[in-house]
């Protein structure tokens, strides 16, 4: 293992152990998360990813994932404006943005588990 492998796997655990490193990091990953699901679908697979990541356990990683998908769809509800009953009206479709907003982040954040 390399000494810059060395350093980045240091940094991750202090991030995963130490309080305030975490919530700053969860944070700042649920914010570029965010960004990255306005622009594609696949961003909330990546935001899942990126929370799982910086999670100490894989259960934390699945809540944070949870979270992301929460907060992605308040950010959704918050755009809608005035549209929010229509859109909530539009029963099976909308069922399946619920589930992607949830479910994928959820998905990526099983990164964790792989190490």
């Amino acid at each position: 293992m390399t000494d810059e492998a060395r350093g980045l796997r240091g940094a991750l655990e202090r991030v995963r152990t130490d309080r305030t490193s975490h919530a700053a990091a969860f944070a700042v990953v649920v914010l570029v998360g965010v960004a990255l699901a306005w622009i594609h679908w696949l961003g909330l697979v990546l935001a899942g990813a990126l929370v799982g990541l910086v999670s100490p356990s894989l259960w934390r990683a699945i809540a944070g994932g949870f979270v992301v998908g929460l907060v992605v769809l308040i950010a959704f509800a918050l755009t809608l404006g005035g549209a929010l009953g229509p859109t909530l009206e539009m029963t099976p479709i909308v069922w399946l943005a619920v589930a992607s907003a949830l479910g994928l982040p959820v998905l990526g954040s099983l990164i964790r588990g792989i190490e």
